[in-house]
Protein backbone atom coordinates (compact mmCIF):
# COMPACT_ATOMS: atom_id res chain seq x y z
CA UNK A 1 0.00 0.00 0.00
CA UNK A 2 1.36 3.80 -0.78
CA UNK A 3 1.03 6.59 1.36
CA UNK A 4 1.71 10.25 1.70
CA UNK A 5 5.04 10.90 4.10
CA UNK A 6 4.87 13.69 6.19
CA UNK A 7 7.28 14.92 8.55
CA UNK A 8 6.59 16.19 11.45
CA UNK A 9 7.91 19.43 12.88
CA UNK A 10 7.85 21.21 16.86
CA UNK A 11 8.89 24.75 17.45
CA UNK A 12 9.18 25.84 20.86
CA UNK A 13 6.53 23.26 22.63
CA UNK A 14 5.58 23.31 26.15
CA UNK A 15 3.56 21.76 28.83
CA UNK A 16 2.94 22.56 32.28
CA UNK A 17 1.42 20.80 34.62
CA UNK A 18 0.70 23.10 38.02
CA UNK A 19 3.71 24.31 38.54
CA UNK A 20 5.92 21.56 36.89
CA UNK A 21 7.28 22.15 33.38
CA UNK A 22 7.31 18.36 31.52
CA UNK A 23 7.89 19.68 28.13
CA UNK A 24 10.44 22.88 27.94
CA UNK A 25 10.54 24.76 24.61
CA UNK A 26 11.12 22.03 22.66
CA UNK A 27 12.21 22.21 18.89
CA UNK A 28 12.50 18.97 16.33
CA UNK A 29 12.18 18.69 13.21
CA UNK A 30 11.45 14.72 12.06
CA UNK A 31 12.29 14.43 8.14
CA UNK A 32 9.47 12.36 6.03
CA UNK A 33 9.60 8.83 6.52
CA UNK A 34 12.36 9.34 9.23
CA UNK A 35 12.81 6.51 12.69
CA UNK A 36 13.73 9.41 15.51
CA UNK A 37 13.30 7.89 19.09
CA UNK A 38 13.20 9.99 22.22
CA UNK A 39 15.50 8.80 24.62
CA UNK A 40 15.88 10.26 28.03
CA UNK A 41 15.29 8.37 31.70
CA UNK A 42 12.28 8.32 33.49
CA UNK A 43 10.67 11.89 33.95
CA UNK A 44 12.16 13.33 31.48
CA UNK A 45 9.34 14.22 29.11
CA UNK A 46 9.65 12.21 26.78
CA UNK A 47 5.96 10.16 26.49
CA UNK A 48 4.54 13.79 27.35
CA UNK A 49 6.33 14.94 24.24
CA UNK A 50 4.82 12.14 22.01
CA UNK A 51 1.39 12.50 23.51
CA UNK A 52 1.81 16.01 22.69
CA UNK A 53 2.26 14.94 19.30
CA UNK A 54 -1.00 12.72 19.40
CA UNK A 55 -2.85 15.38 20.85
CA UNK A 56 -3.69 13.36 23.69
CA UNK A 57 -2.13 16.67 25.52
CA UNK A 58 -1.90 20.56 24.16
CA UNK A 59 0.62 22.14 24.75
CA UNK A 60 0.75 25.18 26.79
CA UNK A 61 3.11 27.36 24.04
CA UNK A 62 4.44 26.24 21.11
CA UNK A 63 3.38 25.07 17.97
CA UNK A 64 2.81 21.13 16.22
CA UNK A 65 3.01 20.50 12.10
CA UNK A 66 2.74 17.79 10.29
CA UNK A 67 3.88 18.06 6.55
CA UNK A 68 3.56 21.62 6.99
CA UNK A 69 -0.36 21.64 8.58
CA UNK A 70 -0.80 23.30 11.76
CA UNK A 71 -2.48 20.43 13.99
CA UNK A 72 -1.89 22.13 17.77
CA UNK A 73 -4.84 22.71 17.96
CA UNK A 74 -6.58 19.44 16.05
CA UNK A 75 -7.67 16.35 18.45
CA UNK A 76 -6.09 12.95 17.31
CA UNK A 77 -8.72 12.18 15.16
CA UNK A 78 -7.87 14.36 12.91
CA UNK A 79 -4.29 13.76 12.80
CA UNK A 80 -3.79 10.27 10.72
CA UNK A 81 -1.79 9.13 13.60
CA UNK A 82 -1.59 5.37 14.96
CA UNK A 83 0.10 4.74 18.45
CA UNK A 84 1.08 1.85 20.11
CA UNK A 85 1.52 1.77 23.57
CA UNK A 86 3.92 -0.09 26.35
CA UNK A 87 0.65 -2.52 27.26
CA UNK A 88 -0.31 -3.40 23.62
CA UNK A 89 -3.98 -2.33 24.22
CA UNK A 90 -5.60 -5.37 22.19
CA UNK A 91 -9.46 -5.98 23.64
CA UNK A 92 -9.30 -9.72 25.06
CA UNK A 93 -13.05 -10.12 23.75
CA UNK A 94 -11.76 -9.94 19.99
CA UNK A 95 -10.04 -11.65 17.78
CA UNK A 96 -7.04 -11.11 15.91
CA UNK A 97 -8.26 -9.91 12.94
CA UNK A 98 -11.00 -7.74 14.56
CA UNK A 99 -8.28 -6.02 16.86
CA UNK A 100 -6.71 -5.14 13.88
CA UNK A 101 -10.01 -3.94 12.13
CA UNK A 102 -10.95 -2.18 14.65
CA UNK A 103 -9.37 1.17 13.67
CA UNK A 104 -10.86 0.92 9.75
CA UNK A 105 -14.63 -0.03 11.37
CA UNK A 106 -14.53 2.89 13.49
CA UNK A 107 -13.85 5.09 10.06
CA UNK A 108 -16.60 3.19 8.45
CA UNK A 109 -14.56 1.00 5.87
CA UNK A 110 -16.21 -0.96 3.50
CA UNK A 111 -15.60 -4.08 4.16
CA UNK A 112 -13.98 -5.70 1.30
CA UNK A 113 -11.35 -2.94 1.92
CA UNK A 114 -11.05 -3.98 5.76
CA UNK A 115 -10.26 -7.63 4.48
CA UNK A 116 -7.62 -6.52 1.89
CA UNK A 117 -5.97 -4.31 4.70
CA UNK A 118 -6.19 -6.95 7.52
CA UNK A 119 -4.26 -9.31 5.22
CA UNK A 120 -1.84 -6.63 4.33
CA UNK A 121 -0.70 -5.92 7.91
CA UNK A 122 -1.39 -9.54 9.07
CA UNK A 123 1.29 -10.73 6.04
CA UNK A 124 3.27 -7.76 6.97
CA UNK A 125 3.93 -8.89 10.71
CA UNK A 126 3.73 -12.25 10.16
CA UNK A 127 0.70 -13.51 12.20
CA UNK A 128 -1.61 -14.48 9.06
CA UNK A 129 -1.87 -17.65 10.51
CA UNK A 130 -3.07 -16.19 13.84
CA UNK A 131 -6.10 -14.22 12.94
CA UNK A 132 -8.71 -16.25 14.76
CA UNK A 133 -7.08 -16.15 17.89
CA UNK A 134 -7.83 -14.38 20.60
CA UNK A 135 -5.18 -12.68 22.99
CA UNK A 136 -5.29 -14.96 25.42
CA UNK A 137 -4.34 -17.26 23.23
CA UNK A 138 -0.96 -15.96 21.86
CA UNK A 139 2.50 -14.78 23.70
CA UNK A 140 3.71 -11.36 24.61
CA UNK A 141 5.29 -11.12 21.39
CA UNK A 142 2.29 -12.22 19.55
CA UNK A 143 -0.08 -9.63 21.09
CA UNK A 144 2.78 -6.82 20.38
CA UNK A 145 2.37 -7.82 16.81
CA UNK A 146 -0.94 -7.32 16.36
CA UNK A 147 -0.92 -3.87 18.29
CA UNK A 148 1.41 -2.84 15.34
CA UNK A 149 -0.33 -4.45 12.83
CA UNK A 150 -3.58 -2.49 13.72
CA UNK A 151 -1.23 0.63 14.39
CA UNK A 152 -0.24 0.75 10.98
CA UNK A 153 -3.61 -0.53 9.00
CA UNK A 154 -5.26 2.76 8.63
CA UNK A 155 -1.80 3.47 6.49
CA UNK A 156 -1.10 6.38 9.58
CA UNK A 157 0.69 9.72 8.34
CA UNK A 158 2.69 9.54 11.49
CA UNK A 159 3.23 5.93 13.70
CA UNK A 160 3.84 6.72 17.41
CA UNK A 161 5.44 4.17 19.51
CA UNK A 162 5.70 4.76 23.53
CA UNK A 163 8.18 1.63 24.94
CA UNK A 164 5.89 -1.11 23.27
CA UNK A 165 9.03 -3.39 24.13
CA UNK A 166 9.58 -3.14 27.60
CA UNK A 167 7.41 -5.90 28.20
CA UNK A 168 9.00 -8.26 26.63
CA UNK A 169 11.89 -10.59 27.97
CA UNK A 170 14.90 -9.30 26.63
CA UNK A 171 15.83 -11.99 23.75
CA UNK A 172 12.55 -11.38 21.97
CA UNK A 173 13.02 -7.65 22.86
CA UNK A 174 16.24 -8.06 20.75
CA UNK A 175 14.41 -9.88 17.51
CA UNK A 176 11.58 -7.30 17.48
CA UNK A 177 14.31 -4.49 17.71
CA UNK A 178 14.89 -5.84 14.34
CA UNK A 179 11.78 -6.39 13.23
CA UNK A 180 10.12 -3.34 13.81
CA UNK A 181 13.16 -1.19 11.94
CA UNK A 182 12.68 -3.33 8.91
CA UNK A 183 9.21 -2.79 8.82
CA UNK A 184 9.19 0.55 9.43
CA UNK A 185 11.74 1.25 6.41
CA UNK A 186 9.39 -1.16 4.29
CA UNK A 187 6.26 1.13 4.77
CA UNK A 188 8.38 4.36 5.32
CA UNK A 189 6.28 5.88 7.48
CA UNK A 190 7.39 8.88 9.73
CA UNK A 191 7.85 7.59 13.20
CA UNK A 192 8.90 8.66 16.50
CA UNK A 193 10.06 5.84 19.34
CA UNK A 194 10.30 6.89 22.63
CA UNK A 195 12.65 4.55 25.42
CA UNK A 196 14.57 4.69 28.27
CA UNK A 197 16.85 1.86 26.77
CA UNK A 198 19.86 3.31 24.96
CA UNK A 199 20.78 0.07 23.16
CA UNK A 200 17.12 0.64 21.72
CA UNK A 201 17.85 3.86 20.76
CA UNK A 202 20.71 2.91 19.08
CA UNK A 203 20.02 0.33 17.37
CA UNK A 204 17.03 1.56 15.54
CA UNK A 205 16.89 4.94 15.54
CA UNK A 206 17.66 7.52 12.02
CA UNK A 207 18.46 9.99 14.79
CA UNK A 208 18.65 10.00 18.59
CA UNK A 209 16.88 13.12 20.54
CA UNK A 210 18.56 12.77 24.46
CA UNK A 211 15.90 14.50 26.41
CA UNK A 212 16.42 15.63 30.60
CA UNK A 213 14.58 17.67 32.29
CA UNK A 214 11.51 18.61 29.49
CA UNK A 215 14.67 19.35 27.14
CA UNK A 216 16.24 18.11 23.91
CA UNK A 217 19.58 18.26 25.10
CA UNK A 218 21.60 16.62 21.75
CA UNK A 219 19.96 15.25 18.50
CA UNK A 220 21.84 14.14 15.94
CA UNK A 221 22.41 10.19 14.65
CA UNK A 222 23.35 7.21 16.95
CA UNK A 223 27.20 7.65 15.93
CA UNK A 224 27.16 11.20 16.48
CA UNK A 225 25.95 11.10 20.11
CA UNK A 226 27.83 8.61 20.76
CA UNK A 227 31.53 10.16 19.50
CA UNK A 228 30.23 13.41 20.02
CA UNK A 229 28.73 13.97 22.80
CA UNK A 230 27.33 17.51 23.18
CA UNK A 231 27.30 17.65 26.95
CA UNK A 232 28.52 15.89 29.93
CA UNK A 233 24.71 14.11 30.63
CA UNK A 234 25.07 12.86 27.06
CA UNK A 235 27.98 11.59 27.16
CA UNK A 236 27.09 9.81 30.46
CA UNK A 237 23.63 8.42 29.79
CA UNK A 238 24.77 6.86 26.39
CA UNK A 239 27.19 4.39 26.82
CA UNK A 240 27.22 1.17 29.37
CA UNK A 241 28.94 1.31 31.90
CA UNK A 242 29.24 5.26 31.96
CA UNK A 243 32.38 7.35 30.68
CA UNK A 244 34.91 8.09 33.39
CA UNK A 245 34.77 11.89 34.16
CA UNK A 246 37.48 12.84 36.00
CA UNK A 247 37.68 16.76 37.84
CA UNK A 248 41.14 18.56 36.46
CA UNK A 249 42.98 21.83 35.60
CA UNK A 250 44.37 22.79 32.41
CA UNK A 251 47.57 23.37 32.39
CA UNK A 252 50.98 24.24 30.65
CA UNK A 253 53.65 21.64 30.32
CA UNK A 254 56.63 22.06 28.09
CA UNK A 255 54.93 24.63 26.30
CA UNK A 256 52.03 22.37 25.79
CA UNK A 257 48.42 22.34 27.31
CA UNK A 258 47.70 19.11 29.42
CA UNK A 259 44.74 18.12 31.68
CA UNK A 260 45.98 17.88 35.26
CA UNK A 261 43.90 15.31 37.36
CA UNK A 262 44.66 14.65 40.87
CA UNK A 263 48.05 12.02 40.68
CA UNK A 264 48.04 12.18 37.31
CA UNK A 265 48.13 13.94 33.75
CA UNK A 266 45.79 13.53 30.43
CA UNK A 267 46.96 14.61 27.00
CA UNK A 268 44.08 17.06 25.13
CA UNK A 269 42.73 15.47 22.34
CA UNK A 270 43.91 16.70 19.36
CA UNK A 271 42.22 19.98 17.80
CA UNK A 272 41.86 21.09 21.02
CA UNK A 273 45.14 22.28 21.91
CA UNK A 274 44.89 25.96 20.90
CA UNK A 275 41.81 26.41 22.77
CA UNK A 276 42.47 24.85 25.86
CA UNK A 277 45.74 26.90 25.52
CA UNK A 278 43.31 29.71 26.23
CA UNK A 279 42.06 28.09 29.70
CA UNK A 280 44.95 27.51 31.38
CA UNK A 281 44.11 27.48 34.98
CA UNK A 282 40.55 27.01 34.10
CA UNK A 283 38.50 23.87 36.08
CA UNK A 284 37.70 21.14 33.63
CA UNK A 285 36.43 17.94 33.13
CA UNK A 286 37.72 14.90 31.32
CA UNK A 287 36.36 11.93 30.05
CA UNK A 288 37.04 8.87 28.44
CA UNK A 289 34.65 5.71 27.58
CA UNK A 290 35.59 2.20 29.12
CA UNK A 291 35.94 0.98 26.24
CA UNK A 292 38.48 3.21 25.05
CA UNK A 293 41.51 2.30 27.58
CA UNK A 294 43.83 -0.80 27.10
CA UNK A 295 45.08 -2.50 30.00
CA UNK A 296 49.06 -2.82 30.01
CA UNK A 297 49.32 -1.84 25.92
CA UNK A 298 52.42 -2.89 24.44
CA UNK A 299 55.40 -0.07 23.82
CA UNK A 300 55.01 3.40 24.16
CA UNK A 301 53.77 6.47 22.41
CA UNK A 302 51.09 5.98 19.61
CA UNK A 303 49.38 8.98 21.07
CA UNK A 304 48.32 6.75 24.00
CA UNK A 305 49.15 8.01 27.93
CA UNK A 306 50.10 5.23 30.27
CA UNK A 307 48.76 5.19 33.82
CA UNK A 308 50.27 3.06 36.72
CA UNK A 309 47.40 1.88 38.44
CA UNK A 310 45.52 -1.06 40.91
CA UNK A 311 42.77 -3.20 40.46
CA UNK A 312 40.10 -1.97 42.76
CA UNK A 313 37.15 -4.35 41.91
CA UNK A 314 36.44 -6.55 38.95
CA UNK A 315 33.22 -7.73 37.63
CA UNK A 316 33.24 -10.45 35.24
CA UNK A 317 29.92 -10.69 33.07
CA UNK A 318 30.71 -13.49 30.86
CA UNK A 319 30.95 -12.16 27.13
CA UNK A 320 32.89 -8.48 29.16
CA UNK A 321 35.41 -8.16 32.15
CA UNK A 322 34.72 -4.70 33.88
CA UNK A 323 38.23 -3.58 35.35
CA UNK A 324 37.60 -0.84 38.30
CA UNK A 325 41.14 0.33 38.45
CA UNK A 326 42.60 3.21 41.33
CA UNK A 327 44.64 6.09 39.38
CA UNK A 328 46.22 8.45 41.82
CA UNK A 329 42.60 10.01 43.24
CA UNK A 330 40.40 8.50 40.96
CA UNK A 331 38.97 5.06 39.75
CA UNK A 332 39.00 4.42 36.23
CA UNK A 333 36.46 1.84 34.70
CA UNK A 334 37.67 -0.15 31.64
CA UNK A 335 35.55 -2.72 29.60
CA UNK A 336 37.73 -5.67 28.19
CA UNK A 337 37.03 -8.79 26.44
CA UNK A 338 35.64 -11.87 28.87
CA UNK A 339 38.75 -13.71 28.67
CA UNK A 340 40.72 -10.81 30.24
CA UNK A 341 42.10 -11.95 33.91
CA UNK A 342 42.87 -9.37 36.68
CA UNK A 343 42.63 -9.66 40.13
CA UNK A 344 41.90 -7.41 43.14
CA UNK A 345 45.53 -5.38 44.09
CA UNK A 346 46.82 -6.09 40.94
CA UNK A 347 49.40 -3.90 39.46
CA UNK A 348 48.43 -2.57 35.85
CA UNK A 349 49.34 -0.17 33.39
CA UNK A 350 46.07 2.03 31.69
CA UNK A 351 46.29 2.97 27.97
CA UNK A 352 44.66 6.13 27.60
CA UNK A 353 44.18 7.10 23.89
CA UNK A 354 44.62 11.04 23.90
CA UNK A 355 42.29 11.06 20.26
CA UNK A 356 39.35 9.25 22.84
CA UNK A 357 39.63 11.98 25.62
CA UNK A 358 36.48 14.11 25.78
CA UNK A 359 36.71 17.71 27.40
CA UNK A 360 33.97 19.50 29.44
CA UNK A 361 33.81 22.86 30.71
CA UNK A 362 32.72 23.05 34.34
CA UNK A 363 29.26 24.11 33.37
CA UNK A 364 29.40 20.57 31.22
CA UNK A 365 28.87 21.76 27.95
CA UNK A 366 31.45 19.67 25.59
CA UNK A 367 34.80 21.45 23.88
CA UNK A 368 34.75 21.46 20.12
Amino acid sequence: MSRAVVDVRLEGVTKRFGRVTAVDHVTLHVEDGEFVVLLGPSGCGKTTTLRLIAGLERPDEGRILFGGRDVTRLPPRERNISMVFQSYAVWPHMRVRDNIAFPLRVKHYPEEEIRRRVRWAAELLQIGDLLDRYPAQLSGGQRQRVAVARAIVVEPDVLLMDEPLSNLDALLRVRMRSELKKLQRRIGVTTIYVTHDQVEAMTMGDRVAVMNRGRIEQVGTPDEVYEHPANMFVAGFIGSPQMNFIPARVALRGGRPVLEAEGFTLPPPPGLEEKLRGMVGEEVVAGVRPEHLSVNPPGGGGGVERLRGVVDFVERLGSDTILHVRVGGHVLVAKLPGGARFEVGEEVVLGVPAARVHVFRATGEALR
